[in-house]
């Protein structure tokens, strides 16, 4: 018998082997063959076993009838009664549906991981531009808010020699002691470094009111200002931008990029 003969055979009993569909010659016939099982052969066993126990699993079981422990009782009360005997045509058919139900699992487990990917995406992406919004609409209100006061200035700063294309404006809330800063036309400041506002009142040294940063160049970006709790003077009020190590300096070191003059 050629090697492939033999191969033929044992592929043909281990499907049956597995299926626990041979006979007791047959099942004694193949674990001799075992003995000798090249390793292609154990790995089609291995491979033929799995694909038996997943597709068990993928199966509901059915409730048992109520009746069924006596049937069991009854049939081992009988003879033993030979296994039929299946041709190698059937085991090979056996194989083949086994291979075919676990290549199906497989592309189905595909398929659905690829959907759950998309929709998680899609989830992500949608939270993102809800949290946009959000935070969108809480910066207008603060907006609202301010402008509704009664004591508010208004501080238009002008673009200087090193960014003359700039823009900001202090919308401040005197009475409450809160304001807002609006930025236009300043690059994004490099990853080591924050744009810094100061106050400068009358002669005295600038007072640092924040700190802040963006990815992008500004067009229109408003910031809550956290820092200014001072009253202004009665004599100038300024408002100055420089860019500054990142987290902001005691006093102005960087390029001023900003500055304006209460009317």
């Amino acid at each position: 018998m050629s090697e492939k003969e033999t191969y033929n055979d044992f592929e043909s009993l281990c499907t049956g082997y597995v299926l626990n569909a041979l006979s007791e010659e047959e099942r004694r016939q193949f674990e001799k063959m075992l003995e000798s099982a090249s390793n292609e052969e154990l790995a089609l066993l291995e491979e033929l076993t799995e694909a038996r126990d997943e597709m068990a699993l993928a199966t509901e079981s059915p409730e048992p009838r109520d009746d069924l422990f006596i049937d069991i009782l009854s049939e081992i009360s009988k003879e033993p009664r030979k296994a039929p005997i299946i041709p190698i045509w059937g085991y090979r058919l056996a194989a083949a549906i086994l291979l075919i139900g676990l290549l199906g699992l497989v592309m189905f487990s595909q398929q659905l991981s690829g959907t759950l990917d998309e929709k998680t995406a899609v989830i992500e992406e949608q939270t993102t531009i809800i949290t946009e919004l959000q935070t969108e609409l809480e910066k207008r209100n603060e907006l609202l808010a301010i402008l509704e006061s009664r004591e508010v200035n208004f501080v238009i700063m002008a673009g200087l020699d090193v960014n003359p294309e700039g823009y900001g404006k202090v919308i401040w809330d005197t009475e409450n002691q809160r304001a807002l800063l609006q930025l236009a036309n300043l690059p994004a400041p490099p990853e080591d470094r924050d744009y810094q506002l100061w106050l400068i009142k009358d002669e005295q040294s600038p007072i640092s009111a924040g700190v802040f940063n963006f990815e992008r160049t500004s067009t229109d970006l408003f910031f809550k200002v956290e820092e200014l709790q001072e009253q202004p003077s009665d004599i100038m009020n300024m408002f100055a931008v420089t860019l500054e190590p990142k987290g902001g300096m005691p006093q102005p070191t960087g390029d001023m990029y900003l500055l304006g003059q209460e009317n």
